[in-house]
């Protein structure tokens, strides 16, 4: 089949959108389909586009890759954020038209406005869309804050509604956002759950480690928090953690990613002087195992607001590289994962005293370390498989090819 994949993100930026939309392209090309991929240009202000500016089109991996050019919509003002999403949907829309005919086409929501844009491509060839819902828009942003404009929710949800719809089936990675979903009135078959996945095989072997050997870590004990710092990521806790930990020579906290509350992060631990934290930028997307490996935990934090039930995809990269998760969460998917994969600790969210007591209890105890990261890892083969993931979405492809008599196109996983 002609597959086409919209993604607002792709490689070579370093985001796990990035990591799970290639992933997801390659092994449709390798199963057989031609699969093009629509994503836009890294803004000119971000590090990926200044290091390696990808070219317009190109072939990566058996996926041809289309980018348009698009304003600026990461790491700017949320006003502005809201309207070039739409002009992103625009330039997405003028794009996949001019790929070709396709017989399916798959979405990465959020931002909503792709999925409108998905729709209208997909119109012009009578092909049935696949929703790849990350986080329920717009209840996400209403529980942080982010959104309070009558005008603005109003169009948000329209986008909503209109998006799940018009899919032919909805893709979600926990049963919680399956729930939702369903509470929501959508047809049960046509949600579907695929998790988050991992390629267990790029763990990193335990061993030498070039980040320890650059940040002269010797051994310490590090704990990493790495990925986006965004509004939905509580640094506060991360921050006020350190504090308390601060006088224990032994322990430093390594925080990589970029985002808008790095920021805010930084200020806060240069005016407490604290010298056992240390900031680095996003990581190259090969790199990162390497950044886990050199952790001896790693930190996964949520706002206590985040309602909507939000799974970071960081914690499978971090089960599978058999490092201990040390997270403060909210009640709901991301928490009964760490809780049930033997993998972790939890604590409240904003609960820095239960955050810094639980790194110093596993900084003294080597053993129960240990007995985490490989049962965080039996449960990343047994459970996140990469693998199991793509070969989900190349199943629900074939019925879009020859609908089976009795079966819904997009039924949701046995």
């Amino acid at each position: 089949m002609n597959v086409l994949l919209i993604t607002p993100h792709y490689p070579p930026e370093i985001r796990s959108v990035s990591v799970l939309m290639s992933q997801l392209a390659e092994d449709l090309a390798a199963r057989g389909h031609a699969v093009t991929v629509i994503a836009p240009r890294p803004p000119s202000h971000m590090d990926e586009a200044s290091v390696s500016a990808p070219p317009a089109e190109e072939e990566r991996n058996g996926v041809r890759v289309r980018r348009v050019a698009v304003l600026p919509f990461v790491k700017v003002p949320r006003a502005v954020r809201a309207v070039t999403h739409f002009t992103l949907a625009a330039s997405v829309v003028w794009g996949g038209l001019r790929a070709g005919r396709h017989d399916a086409v798959i979405v990465y929501s959020p931002p909503l406005p792709l999925a409108l844009a998905a729709e209208i491509v997909a119109r012009r060839w009578a092909a049935p869309v696949v929703v790849n819902v990350q986080d329920i828009y717009p209840q996400a942003l209403i529980d942080l804050g982010l959104a309070r404009n009558r005008v603005v929710l109003g169009v948000l949800r329209w986008l909503e509604r209109r998006a799940y719809r018009h899919a032919a089936a909805l893709v979600v990675h926990s049963d919680g956002n399956r729930r939702l979903l369903l509470a929501r009135g959508i047809e049960p078959a046509k949600v579907m759950v695929v998790p988050n996945w991992v390629d267990t095989r790029g763990a990193a072997s335990a061993g030498p480690n070039s980040y320890r050997a650059e940040l002269r870590l010797g051994d310490r004990f590090v704990v990493l928090f790495a990925g986006v710092m965004g509004y939905a990521q509580d640094m506060s806790v991360i921050v006020e953690a350190a504090s308390l930990l601060r006088d224990d020579s032994r322990i430093v906290f390594v925080l990589a990613g970029d985002g808008v509350r790095r920021g805010e992060a930084e200020a806060v631990v240069q005016s407490r002087g604290l010298t056992n934290v240390r900031f680095l930028p996003l990581q190259p997307i090969d790199r990162y195992p390497s950044l886990v490996d050199a952790a001896d935990c790693c930190l996964v934090t949520l706002e206590a607001s985040v309602a909507t039930p939000v799974v970071p995809s960081k914690i499978g990269g971090i089960l599978a590289q058999a490092r201990p998760i040390v997270a403060a969460l909210p009640r709901g998917d991301a928490r009964d994962i760490v809780e049930e994969s033997g993998g972790g600790v939890c604590v409240d969210p904003g609960d820095a005293n239960g955050l810094a007591r639980a790194i110093r209890e596993l900084a003294a105890d080597p053993a129960a370390r240990h007995a985490m990261g490989e049962a965080g890892r039996r449960y990343a083969d047994a459970h996140l498989s990469r693998t199991a993931a793509t070969g989900a979405y190349a199943a629900l492809l074939e019925r879009f090819r020859a609908p089976q008599e009795g079966v819904r196109v997009g039924a949701a996983n046995p």
